[in-house]
């Protein structure tokens, strides 16, 4: 009876022993993967297609010399680190004539996200771009990326006035001086990234634009594009995330007559797939955040 009973304490400790081996490990692996850079999702974008639907051309004013590159987005990298989301975004060339402490004034940028093709909106969440996006893929979340600290997210269900979430997040010209870093914490974007969708429009930041983006009229300006027409059909997007030769084409799928805007569809979702461990270490890890572990 004796032997029993030491048979099955020590069965039992070798049991415990195991339990908390495989809690140490996963304990490891979950800081591991928390402080560890990990991309999410990247893409490049075709050189020298700052011109919209292929139309647009550059304001006549000097500071926009030598009238391209500006809004050039050569490619967008997204990743994740600790308790932050990161978007890298690159251009043939990034300049600051207004002086703004983030280290870029002429570029506007707007990154919709679509996580489900049940919820959300299809039209931006202020007038300006002039587009429309896929009825299949509708934003949830849009981080409207401005200099002079006005760099902020969104959600589908706010209200047009509303401020926008502002705490943690940051857009900065890195030391590169071409590529803008955006800084989100995860809890403004709530949802699984891996399955994420994206539209990331750029425009020429105009303070009073409509919704900060300079218009494209049918003639150039000394401050505004031309190659567009007079209305509001056709888009303020001079540059979108898209594979060669589908940015032309969907941002010149409006039509004045029939009085539609352009239509475009988003990218991803990623190519990088996460396993069953993963998604179990970030809910591990979301645990631990919770209860106040130090990772």
């Amino acid at each position: 009876m004796a032997s029993k009973k030491v048979i099955v304490g020590v069965a039992l400790l070798i049991v415990i022993s195991m339990c908390l081996a495989f809690l140490a490990f996963t304990v490891k692996s979950a800081k591991d993967r928390y402080n560890k850079q990990r991309v999410i999702f990247a893409m490049d974008d075709p050189k020298g297609d700052d011109y919209g639907p292929g139309t647009y051309k550059y304001p006549i004013e000097p500071i926009f010399d030598p009238k391209k590159e500006h809004f050039d987005l050569l490619g967008v990298s997204f990743f994740t680190l600790r308790n932050n989301y990161y978007f890298d975004m690159a251009f043939a060339r990034v300049t600051n004539p207004w002086g703004a402490a983030e280290g870029f004034s002429h570029t506007i940028i707007q990154i919709y996200i679509s996580d489900d093709p049940d919820n959300g909106r299809i039209e931006p969440f202020k007038e300006g771009a002039n587009v429309l996006f896929d009825p299949g893929n509708p934003w949830k979340y849009l981080i409207k990326v401005v200099s002079f600290n006005k760099t902020s997210v969104y959600w589908a269900s706010d209200y047009e006035g509303a401020e926008g979430r502002r705490k943690g997040v940051q857009a900065r010209l890195q030391p590169d001086q071409k590529t803008i870093r955006v800084t989100v914490p995860k809890s403004l974007l709530p949802g699984n990234p891996y399955k994420w969708r994206y539209y990331i429009l750029v425009g020429s930041q105009d303070g009073s634009g409509p919704d900060n983006f300079r218009p494209v009229n049918t003639a150039v300006g000394r401050w505004n594009f031309g190659g567009g027409t007079d209305t509001d059909y056709d888009p303020n997007v001079i540059d979108l995330l898209a594979d060669k030769g589908k940015q032309e084409q969907m941002l010149g799928s409006y039509n004045v007559a029939e009085r539609t805007q352009a239509v475009i569809e988003p990218v991803g979702p990623s190519s990088i797939v996460s396993s069953r461990w993963e998604d179990f270490l970030d809910r591990f890890i979301e645990y631990l955040l919770a209860m106040k572990v130090k990772l």
